[in-house]
């Protein structure tokens, strides 16, 4: 909600996709720069390549079109990429890091762009397999006709409640957890490497 001119009115910056995901009351979200409390993801504080004034959603002030625009300061430079190719503090990037965590090799999930675009870009590799039953260490796969969709690293599958935790789901790079109720595309198991999977 906004306060214009006496009035509050409520402007939408949650896209319709997630809204239809989750239900707020299933919002388990932290401030981004407690790593602790924010799923160990080593980018929580990324900053907004444009500061305040790309907002909530780190937009490009000069094109509202070009959102999450997190990144980070290295020798003088902004990086706004992950060593995997995806933006800071999106939940690409924090499924990706979850993946290298649990042994899975880079390049199977390296590079392949938006959310909207894993289920087909990992298919065909080796040992990577695609279905709807989900289980824990499983990437969850929301796909949309227009736009990037969402991807969610599956923690845990008690009977019919699937719990997955995830960041950006509100535009906003926080770090939630959820539980599912609407079920995604796709279910994404990666192969681990057994010498280095915790």
């Amino acid at each position: 909600m906004s306060h214009i001119h006496g009035t509050w009115v409520t402007i939408p910056i949650i896209p319709a996709l997630v809204a239809a995901l989750w239900s707020s009351a299933s919002l388990d979200a932290v401030p981004p720069n407690h790593l602790a409390l924010a799923g160990g993801y080593p980018y929580a504080s990324a900053t907004c390549q444009f500061g305040a004034a790309g907002g909530p959603d780190c937009a490009n002030p000069r094109d509202p079109g070009d959102l999450y625009n997190w990144g980070a300061h290295r020798g003088g430079e902004f990086r706004p990429s992950d060593q995997w190719g995806y933006e800071y503090r999106n939940c690409t990037s924090y499924v990706a890091w979850r993946l290298a965590r649990a042994g899975v090799s880079a390049t199977l999930f390296r590079d392949l762009g938006d959310a909207t675009k894993w289920l087909s870009g990992v298919a065909g590799e080796p040992g990577v397999t695609v279905g709807q039953v989900p289980s824990p260490g499983a990437v969850a796969v929301w796909v949309v006709s227009a736009g990037t969709g969402h991807v969610a690293w599956v923690d845990s599958v008690q009977g019919g409640r699937v719990t997955v935790s995830d960041y950006n789901y509100a535009g906003t790079g926080a770090f939630a957890t959820h539980e599912v109720t609407v079920p995604p595309a796709g279910y994404i198991r990666f192969p681990r490497d057994q010498r280095s999977a915790p």
